[in-house]
């Protein structure tokens, strides 16, 4: 089987995350605007804006976050190729799914957040797909020979998982 050349793959890669990052920017309006909701009037300038009562940040259950309701493995194997390999991160707070693909993407997901990045020399800049916040992820090994998923940012901020490869 033949393969497509380098460029045409990278290509798809940048065409993928500047689509993710466009439609951001779209749902998130301006910079320090507040997202455009159905049912939700622009304020008017000058005005303070009134939080609704039902109107949090955190939702009641797992299934209310999962907008799309894609489950996590669902997103991770959504765009797989052959080679990609998934594994369970964890650590006391809880886990993560991590999907990493032969093009050098990364994707990591639980039942609230779907992250997706480029992973380059062990560091990736990874983008929260639901509201735009970017984070960083960094890969390494320990002296036992097991892989590591260090975070900075994001719904992960300063999480060292352990990863453990799924089947």
């Amino acid at each position: 089987m033949r393969r497509a050349p380098g460029w045409i793959r990278l290509a798809g890669i940048a065409l993928e995350l500047t689509a993710l990052a466009y439609i951001g920017y779209v749902v998130m309006g301006r910079e320090g605007k507040r997202p455009r909701y159905l049912g939700h009037p622009e304020p008017v300038p000058g005005e303070v804006e009134a939080i609704p009562a039902d109107d949090t940040d955190a939702p009641a259950d797992d299934a209310g976050a999962r907008e799309s309701g894609m489950e996590p493995m669902e997103f991770l194997k959504e765009s797989a190729d052959e080679d990609a390999r998934f594994y369970r991160a964890l650590d006391e707070t809880g886990e993560v799914l991590a999907g990493f693909y032969a093009d050098g993407r990364v994707r990591l997901a639980d039942t609230r957040h779907r992250l997706a990045g480029m992973l380059q020399s062990g560091c990736a800049d990874l983008l929260e797909i639901d509201n735009n916040q970017w984070s960083q992820l960094f890969v390494r090994t320990t002296p036992t020979g097991r892989m590591q998923l260090e975070l900075r940012g994001g719904p992960y901020d300063a999480r060292v998982l352990t990863c453990e490869t799924l089947k």
